[in-house]
């Protein structure tokens, strides 16, 4: 038996408790009547109508109650099955925001781990910049240096070519007197020499060593810029390789 029909077994009881009370106070208060004065018959036909109106009303307003009762029974099982869908869903999203927020842990401490690693490469990076500086300052500096040393190599060396010229020249015209001034000496030349020519060859031969002094000294110096170049060159290769 459903619970609709058990709900409305109460109420037709009493209406047929209503329908055989009235039945046996009519026919009691028929007897009664009788026994002392009888009714007519359409008085007793108007109180079987009122009292036939009045179960109708009756009954009317049971039904009501019933379909109201019904009407609120499935309005209640549609809420309860609304709320087990909404704490379903309520539960789900609480599962799904506990997974969330573990997740943001777990990348929270990963984010952690990231920026401890990032500051000491930070700081590695800083050191590593620092050194690279001073390489670079002392490499500019060898550079420079370097750059001022073969300028002086390449004027040094154009200095030592042009005395070595000027050697050369001085060196033909020294031996052009010297021939002249020994015949002039040996007294048995057949040329116009003289001691003029003598005087010639000394003053060339002064000429001659001092430009042959200065080359010396000249090449002294292109060898010792030349060694300090090596010297520089040797010393760069060592800061590359630092």
């Amino acid at each position: 038996m459903s619970t609709k029909s058990t709900s409305k077994t109460p109420l037709l009881l009493s209406l047929l408790a209503l329908i055989a009370g009235g039945a046996i106070g009519y026919g009691v208060g028929m007897k009664v009547e009788q026994n002392s004065s009888a009714p007519s018959l359409q008085a007793c036909q108007q109180q079987l109508q009122s009292q036939t109106d009045q179960l109708q009303h009756s009954t009317e307003q049971y039904q009501a109650l019933v379909t109201k009762n019904e009407q609120q029974q499935q309005q209640l099982a549609q809420a309860t099955t609304e709320l087990a869908t909404m704490t379903a869903l309520a539960e789900k999203q609480k599962k799904d925001f506990a997974k969330q927020l573990a997740s943001l842990a777990q990348k929270k401490q990963q984010l952690s781990v990231s920026q401890k690693k990032l500051e000491v490469t930070k700081k590695k990076l800083n050191t590593e910049v620092v050194k690279l500086k001073t390489t670079t300052n002392k490499q500019q500096v060898v550079i420079d240096k370097s750059q001022q040393y073969f300028k002086r190599q390449a004027e040094m060396k154009a200095n030592v070519e042009a005395t070595q010229a000027q050697v050369v020249e001085l060196t033909k015209t020294t031996n052009g007197f010297k021939k002249a001034c020994d015949e002039f000496k040996s007294g048995n030349s057949w040329n116009w020499v003289s001691q003029k020519d003598c005087d010639n060859y000394e003053q060339q031969l002064g000429l001659l060593k001092t430009q042959q002094a200065t080359l010396a000294s000249q090449q002294q110096a292109l060898t010792a810029i030349n060694k300090e170049i090596g010297n520089k060159e040797i010393g760069n290769k060592e800061i590359s390789k630092k």
